[in-house]
């Protein structure tokens, strides 16, 4: 009996030492979940550096671990020291810096307080060595999904041998970047649409440009995304029997050729015309017989520059005849208003696709009667441009006649009159 009580005493001072001995954060209460931020910097943003030192205080303490792969700076500094203290990062500079140029310190998302938690976004304060370098770099952005014009830009500066200069995020229609020293650089910029703090190739959009600034510079951005995959035809449509639609996957640049072939004896059945616009090709072709075609194109390229080398597909002609006239479906401008030119361009967008031979098209003074020659800029097609070749008179009006004939014979059963008039205000 006293064995045992002596071994529960011995137990009992075993736990006590070992709850002294150790030391446990306190548990429970909500998750530090807080980001940290920069609140101050010394000197301040903007400021003279000149004597070597450093400090910017953030709003939480840091993991110090974290520092050495989250900060940077450009002009690249090799001689300095980082440290901590709490929340704050001292960089300590050893060395002379260049004269009148801008230092950028960069800290990025891998910076970590000590619960873990990074920025939200990188992050860039300017100071200066002397004289503060303050010239622009600004300009649009435009996207290739107009869905993405609400999402955050992730923009890098990057310098002619791409180091980092500077990071930012840039929101909305515009940017821009300053203050910068005169210098040859690269702009870079993404959407991080799944959040994961890097550019997906294929998935995400992306702009890259070489720019040169030394002087205030405008450089407009287009986010498009990358695309790797050929283009292909979706579908081959018989319309009548004058006329073939031809719907790609994708929206085409061109192609170099085209063949169409009956599939029983081989024998061609000639394009008389043929007329592309975005994923849609139509086909004015010789009268078809009733059979099955083989359509081969050759060379199709779409508008990322990818190839493809040869598409075929099969199709079924039609026999159906084409009654309908051509339409004029608008015109630019609109028939009865003005225009602010002498030498306007004139459009006129019609029903189906019209050859040139078939359209007769005129301009006149209406007072006067007096024709005025006009240029074709655009034929062939649906779409029909003309420009008068010489200055029309202010204040006077003008009428464009055009009448049409189509592929099948069809003609417009009246002409189409285009009335407008040349308004230019002077001082």
């Amino acid at each position: 009996m006293k064995k045992i009580f002596k071994l529960s005493i011995i137990l009992c001072l075993v736990i006590i030492l070992a709850s002294c001995g150790s030391k446990k954060s306190p548990t429970g209460g909500p998750e530090d979940l807080s980001k940290p931020v920069v609140i101050s910097s010394l000197p301040p943003q903007f400021g003279n550096i000149s004597e070597g030192r450093i400090e910017i205080n953030f709003s939480k303490p840091l993991d110090k671990t974290s520092i050495p792969h989250s900060v940077y700076i450009y002009p690249p500094v090799m001689n300095k020291k980082i440290t901590v203290d709490k929340n704050s990062v001292i960089i300590q500079i050893n060395e002379n810096l260049l004269p009148n140029t801008n230092y950028y310190v960069i800290i990025s998302t891998r910076l970590k307080d000590i619960r873990g938690n990074s920025p939200d976004e990188n992050q860039t304060l300017v100071f200066a060595s002397g004289k503060l370098n303050q010239l622009r770099l600004s300009g649009t952005i435009d996207y290739e999904h107009p869905g993405d014009n609400s999402l955050p830009v992730q923009m890098s500066l990057l310098s002619e041998d791409s180091l980092l200069v500077l990071s930012q995020v840039a929101r909305g229609p515009s940017y821009a970047i300053e203050p910068l020293n005169p210098a040859h650089y690269i702009l870079r910029a993404y959407i991080d649409k799944n959040l994961n703090g890097r550019y997906d190739f294929t998935q995400e959009p992306y702009f890259e440009q070489p720019v040169r600034v030394e002087h205030p510079t405008n450089l407009n951005l287009f986010l498009a995304y990358a695309d790797t995959t050929k283009p292909n035809i979706k579908l081959v449509t018989a319309q009548h029997n004058r006329e073939i639609e031809i719907t790609f996957t994708e929206a085409i640049k061109g192609y170099r050729s085209i063949k169409i072939n009956r599939l029983d004896n081989k024998e061609e059945l000639p394009v008389l015309l043929s007329y592309l616009e975005e994923d849609k090709l139509t086909l004015l072709t010789a009268s078809q017989d009733a059979f099955a075609y083989t359509l081969e194109l050759s060379g199709v390229e779409d508008k990322k520059g990818n190839v493809n080398p040869v598409i075929k597909s099969e199709f079924r002609s039609s026999t159906i005849m084409d009654t309908q006239p051509p339409q004029v479906v608008y015109s630019s401008p609109r028939n009865g208003t003005s225009v602010k030119s002498l030498e306007p361009i004139l459009e006129v967008c019609f029903s189906e696709v019209i050859p040139r031979a078939s359209i007769k098209a005129s301009l006149r003074a209406s007072e006067t009667k007096t024709e005025i020659p006009i240029e074709v800029l655009q034929s062939d097609s649906r779409i029909y441009r003309f420009k008068p070749q010489k200055p029309l008179q202010n204040y006077r009006s003008y009428v464009l006649t055009i009448s049409a004939t189509d592929i099948s014979g069809n003609s417009m059963p009246e002409s189409f009159n285009l009335n407008f008039l040349p308004l230019i205000y002077q001082d």
